[in-house]
């Protein structure tokens, strides 16, 4: 029982909105914040919050957040973007994310040296490559597949996932921000800043240029945007691609409808602020209590394999002249799934990098159930 009860909406929505405003002053006011970046200063302030149980750990305002939220936020961050200078520029966070994709394979043989699992070595092996490579929905079609039925240690299974991805995301984020990277990666480190894909009289830069009729255009193309995607997938008996689907039709309307776009306002703005809404509603909903009475050798052993992944990607960056951003924004793909790595770039400002990003996590979503199986196959 949190001191904040689950069903107190209201005073929910104001802490969670007052959190992500802290992030934005954070990463503008205080060293840590510009070096840490203001949303993984955010994520762990919402994760005491919530361990400490002020805040509780799920709620309907984060139900909210994930299924209504988010998908307004794709298309908002979207109706900005250039696809062909996206898949121009777009390379090199595709190749992170393939070498990302042998890293998590080579972080899975070290975890299994390293530990001992017994009999489900095999299983959480398997599940743990799908998630990794794919995403969560790829972790559950691999528990299907190898008819993986134990509850409780599937429970303690995505409890210390879901932990070590938070971790990986505040670390991944932070790099651009450590001496030690800039140095290594002088050449590739953005500290911040992007160069955007799009002429800079495209871009709604601020309170100045606010227009209600825009913004209220802005948020109903990417509502009716988000319901034509479900209803694409629906139709297909596909429900999970939804947000696939709403990710085409935004790229239509930003790449056939120039003139529609040229009308709205703060639409980046807009999508960047609810993905930071999304990032927070993550990590308040990672419960450290529960991964440390029945997951903590699932969490090491995440561990082994995202720590192994992350080097490796790191490493063969800077020996391929890897950008570090696309390193970066590769490697969330893998670990945080699509809707993670648009948000970071968002969140980062690496607007030239959303595209990507969603390329890239696709890539995972379509190959993660067979190197997850693959896995489990391999070693069971």
């Amino acid at each position: 029982m949190s001191l904040i009860p689950a069903d107190q909406t209201f005073l929910l929505w104001g802490i969670v909105f007052g959190l992500v405003g802290f992030g934005f002053w954070s990463e503008k006011n205080t060293r840590i914040g510009r070096h840490l970046t203001g949303i993984v200063v955010a994520m762990v302030v919402t994760m005491l919050l919530s361990n400490l149980r002020i805040i509780p750990l799920a709620s309907p305002v984060y139900d909210s957040i994930f299924q209504n939220i988010l998908p307004m936020a794709i298309p908002l961050a979207l109706f900005r973007a250039d696809i062909i200078k996206a898949f121009r520029t777009g390379g090199q966070t595709i190749l992170a994310f393939c070498i990302g994709v042998v890293g998590i394979i080579l972080g899975c043989m070290v975890a299994m040296g390293a530990m001992d699992l017994g009999d489900h070595e095999a299983i959480v092996t398997g599940l743990y490559a799908a998630t990794y490579i794919g995403g969560s929905a790829n972790l559950s079609a691999v528990a299907i597949a190898t008819e993986f039925n134990d509850g409780a240690l599937l429970a303690a299974i995505v409890a210390a996932d879901v932990v070590a991805s938070n971790i990986h995301v505040m670390f991944i984020v932070s790099l651009p921000g450590l001496v030690l990277m800039q140095r290594i990666f002088s050449k590739h480190t953005l500290s911040g800043k992007s160069v955007a894909p799009m002429d800079s009289e495209d871009i709604p830069s601020g309170i100045s240029q606010f227009d209600l009729a825009g913004a209220a255009l802005a948020i109903s193309t990417a509502l009716l945007l988000v319901y034509a995607g479900q209803i694409t997938a629906e139709f297909i008996g596909r429900k999970s691609l939804g947000i696939v689907f709403t990710t085409i039709y935004a790229l239509v309307v930003s790449n056939f409808l120039k003139s529609l776009v040229r009308r709205m306002s703060c639409d980046f703005e807009m999508g960047m602020l609810m993905i930071f809404l999304f990032l927070v509603a993550i990590a308040a909903e990672s419960d450290v209590g529960v991964l440390l009475q029945t997951g903590v050798t699932f969490f090491i052993f995440a561990m082994i394999i995202i720590s192994v992944h992350t080097g490796f990607v790191l490493v063969a960056a800077r020996v391929f002249g890897l950008d570090l951003r696309s390193a970066i924004i590769g490697s969330t793909a893998c670990v945080g799934g699509i809707t993670t790595a648009a948000g970071i770039a968002t969140a980062k400002g690496w607007r030239d990098l959303v595209i990507p990003g969603i390329l890239a996590g696709t890539l995972g979503n379509s190959i993660g159930t067979l190197m997850g199986v693959l896995m489990w196959s391999a070693f069971k």
